[in-house]
């Protein structure tokens, strides 16, 4: 396991108050960026929230982390169904 010394995601947001939308659409675009590494691989999160998003550091420009893959699951490509998100 990695230790990750910048803390939550959802904390630097709180800490902050507010962000741009210029910084808010970098994080998101590397929040998506990190799903979509998931993605080839069939793994779906299931559990994506701030909280599962770690900085390596306190630096402003400190790197994200996904975590918590714990409600995780694998899927086949062409045989996944929205009902099996829903159960």
């Amino acid at each position: 396991m990695e230790y990750c010394a910048g803390g939550e995601l959802f904390d630097r947001i709180i800490a902050k108050g507010h962000n741009s939308e210029r910084a808010a659409a970098l994080v998101f675009t590397d929040i998506v960026n990190k799903v979509n590494v998931c993605r080839p691989k069939g793994v779906m999160h299931m559990d994506l929230k701030p909280e599962n998003f770690l900085f390596t550091s306190k630096d402003e420009n400190a790197r994200l982390k996904v975590i918590d893959f714990g409600l995780a699951s694998f899927f086949e490509k062409r045989k996944f169904s929205c009902t099996s998100l829903c159960n």
